[in-house]
């Protein structure tokens, strides 16, 4: 069964002040299945996306009881989805104009999220990579700390911290920084007769 992820701010019960959520939902007649607060994103592989946050059930007398949930969800994508694109959000810490960022091409390949070691933190942290689909030994992006910050049917934002390195006028350090993240279709092919027409 296709089901919606979305991650998105709500007001809980009782609160007055915005709490982010996962959601698992219908389609087309929106229906919350099942719901996540405080989601964390955990694992990006391939089209594979681990979440892990709490979930509220209700016990047999109908007390509200919390219990720590992981959802291991498959996306479902085109078939001609070749990987990523990622669109910077910020640049040396200064955040883009949205239109800006949305217009851009930005970075194109594969993405993975998971847990590794940061030099720079001195701990292990949530890394997302972008890696380009030819063979590269370094990624073309690297957001450390990174976390969901939202999610809709079409594109989901990442943010975290940017490593800029050092040079003559300033030493290294970690700078905000955050992608505008959405499938990545490939291209078809011009025929000769449209390639004749482009010249």
């Amino acid at each position: 069964m296709l089901l919606e992820l979305l991650v998105v701010d709500v007001t809980l019960e009782g609160n007055r002040r915005p709490s982010k959520v996962a959601r698992l939902q219908t389609i087309g007649a929106p229906r919350i299945l099942a719901q996540l607060a405080k989601p964390k994103l955990v694992r990006v592989q391939g089209w594979n996306m681990v979440l892990s946050g709490i979930e509220a059930t209700r016990d047999e007398s109908g007390r509200t009881r919390e219990v720590a949930q992981t959802w291991v969800c498959k996306l479902f994508v085109p078939e001609n989805a070749i990987g990523f694109r990622a669109r910077e959000l910020y640049r040396s810490g200064v955040a883009l104009p949205k239109k800006l960022a949305r217009e851009s091409g930005g970075s194109r390949g594969l993405l993975e999220v998971a847990d590794n070691y940061s030099n720079v933190l001195q701990r292990h942290a949530t890394c997302a990579e972008l890696r380009r689909h030819q063979i590269s030994t370094f990624p073309e992006g690297r957001l450390i700390d990174c976390y969901i910050e939202w999610m809709s049917e079409e594109s989901f934002e990442m943010g975290g911290l940017q490593l800029r390195s050092s040079c003559e006028s300033h030493p290294e350090q970690l700078e905000r920084g955050g992608w505008l993240v959405s499938i990545d279709m490939k291209e078809r092919e011009l025929t000769k007769r449209e390639a004749r027409m482009v010249r």
